[in-house]
C-alpha cells in the first residue's frame, strides 16, 4: 500500500517562535482534547501502530486510560505541551516482562517540524532517569519516517536493525527501523 502524507500546515506556527515543551502525565482531560490531533489519517500512517485511523472516541479514550491508570516503571505516558498548548503524547512501555523498556511519540500534524518531538523525547528521558529507569530503551519508527529517525539520533539513539510487524494503522506488514540508547 502506498500512501503518502500531506506536508504540515507550517503557516499556523511563527517560524520565530520560541520552542517551550514540557510534559505532563496525561489526565482523562488532556484524551478528550489529544482526540482530534490523533485521529488523523497522516498522524496515523507515520505511526504506523500506535493509532490507526479512523479511530473512535472510545478506541483512542480506551488506550489512553489504560495508559493513565498504569504509571508505573513499565509504563507510563505524559501530554506534550508546546507554549502550553496541548500538541501530541509520549510514553514508555514494556510489552513482555524480560523485554526492555520502549518509547513512542506523536504530535498533530500542524506541530511538525517545529522541535517539539525533540524537545519532548529529551524530556521524558530525563523523566525516566528521575526514576532510576535503567537499560536499554527501544524505538521503532516507520522506514519511511525520516523525521522521526532524526528525532532519535539527535536524543543518542543508535539504529541497531529492523523489526517485522503487523501495521494497524497501514494494515499490512511493515519493516520498521528500531533505535536503542543505554540508561
Amino acid at each position: 500500500m502506498t500512501y503518502v502524507p500531506d506536508p504540515p500546515h507550517r503557516s499556523e506556527i511563527d517560524r520565530g517562535a520560541v520552542v517551550e515543551v514540557n510534559i505532563t502525565p496525561i489526565t482523562e482531560e488532556d484524551i478528550k482534547a489529544l482526540y482530534p490531533l490523533g485521529n488523523d489519517k497522516d498522524v496515523s500512517w507515520m505511526s504506523g501502530g500506535g493509532l490507526t485511523y479512523p479511530l473512535t472516541y472510545e478506541e483512542f479514550r480506551t488506550k489512553k486510560t489504560i495508559a493513565i491508570s498504569t504509571y508505573s516503571e513499565d509504563m507510563a505516558s505524559f501530554a506534550i505541551w508546546w507554549n502550553d498548548i496541548l500538541v501530541g503524547s509520549i510514553g514508555y512501555f514494556r510489552r513482555e516482562e524480560n523485554l526492555p523498556l520502549e518509547i513512542g511519540y506523536w504530535l498533530g500534524k500542524k506541530y511538525w517540524g517545529n522541535g517539539i518531538a525533540t524537545n519532548a523525547l529529551q524530556l521524558a528521558l530525563e523523566e525516566m532517569r528521575d526514576r532510576k529507569i535503567s537499560g536499554t530503551i527501544i524505538a521503532t519508527t516507520m522506514p519511511d519516517n525520516l523525521a522521526s529517525r532524526h528525532i532519535l539520533v539527535i536524543a543518542g539513539f543508535q539504529e541497531i536493525g529492523t523489526e517485522v510487524f503487523d501495521s494497524p494503522a497501514r494494515k499490512m506488514e511493515v519493516k520498521g527501523v528500531q533505535h536503542a540508547i543505554e540508561l
